[in-house]
């Protein structure tokens, strides 16, 4: 062709079709928040519909009737001794031919004390969050394992798909990897939430915790609360800097089809019930906003609420003076170990 013209002249209708295409999905957004609130009005009453309906939506393993044997563990490495708990590196059969590693503090006494579950974040491992390589290489984690350990509770913390390459080598693309569960009919969530429900079907085998608890940072705190509501033996749980609004965060691996008209993450808190939940934002989280916190907490105390419920007994916001961290408050630690300390569940 003959005709010129410069790049930018169609510069205006890309703007106007990407505004419009914003505000179009915005709209079905909020048209769908009302068909979400409507389907889960009777959440608290269905739990276990809910229950089933919401790991259908995450997928392939969580969705599937796979046979549940006690998991082969094997230990690695035992890497010493501290204080009272000896440090092992190991991993245990989650699916045929696929193991979860992870470090265990094992706490040294033949009394039945509870397991917790300490989750790291995007670019963690179980080794960043102990503070392996230097004091106060936990970084934003504030001592989240180490606060535990005075509590005397058996301490697993599974290694996720969230390594950061540049530091630890083995590059990896979780997008890529999520899509290619997603052809199968699951999602990285779903395999890793199920991962860990297998770590504690091996816990409850080997172990016979007394009860079990679950903390985490960021994704930690994603994945804390995923798996709390689609494992009802953990009792009490602090999922920090993670609970929002997905609309204001819709990254690959937390997006689902249909999911903004079935349960967002005030939605899976509910499914928590009754076992205590505990969330945590910063005021100053320099990756998620606090007021979307907020604001999905009041649709969690709406849910409660409607259903005859006091969220106060259950359910818990902390927003924090603070960054992208876990917060450095001693009282949710403190309460996550009363309640697994408890006779009876919460």
């Amino acid at each position: 062709m003959h005709f010129r013209e410069d790049p930018h002249h169609t510069e205006s209708d890309k703007a106007r079709y990407l505004t419009e295409l914003n505000a179009l999905i915005a709209s079905r957004e909020d048209e769908l928040k009302s068909i979400r609130n409507a389907y889960c009005a009777d959440i608290f009453d269905k739990q276990e519909t809910h229950r089933k309906a919401y790991l259908d939506m995450l997928g392939w393993p969580l969705n599937a009737s796979i046979p549940r044997p006690i998991p082969t563990a094997e230990i690695i490495e035992e890497l010493g001794d501290e204080g009272n708990y000896t440090l092992i590196r190991m991993r245990i059969e989650v699916l045929s031919g696929l193991w979860l590693t992870g470090l265990y503090l094992r706490l040294n006494t033949d009394e039945r004390r509870p397991l917790v579950i300490a989750q790291h974040g995007g670019a963690g491992t179980p080794e960043l969050i102990s503070g392996f390589y230097f004091e106060g290489s936990d970084v934003n984690y504030n001592g989240m394992v180490s606060h535990l350990m005075p509590h005397r509770v058996h301490i697993f913390m599974p290694a996720l798909l969230l390594w950061d390459p540049s530091f630890y080598g083995q590059p990896y693309d979780r997008v890529s990897i999520d899509a290619r569960l997603r052809r199968i009919g699951g999602s990285v969530t779903a395999l890793e939430v199920y991962a860990i429900t297998r770590a504690i079907d091996y816990f409850e085998s080997a172990l016979n915790p007394l009860s079990v608890g679950m903390v985490g940072l960021s994704y930690g705190g994603h994945y804390t609360l995923f798996t709390t509501a689609a494992d009802p033996r953990i009792r009490s749980a602090v999922s920090s800097s993670f609970f929002s609004q997905r609309r204001h965060y819709a990254w690959p691996d937390w997006s689902w089809k249909g999911a903004a008209a079935l349960y967002d993450d005030a939605e899976i808190a509910c499914l928590c019930y009754p076992r205590r939940l505990c969330v945590e934002m910063g005021d100053h989280d320099e990756l998620f906003a606090s007021n979307y916190t907020h604001a999905a907490t009041d649709e969690v105390k709406a849910y409660s609420r409607h259903a005859g419920i006091d969220p106060d007994t259950w359910f818990e916001c902390i927003v924090f003076d603070g960054i992208h961290e876990y917060g450095r408050m001693e009282d949710p630690i403190k309460r996550l170990i009363r309640d697994l300390e408890s006779e009876f569940p919460v």
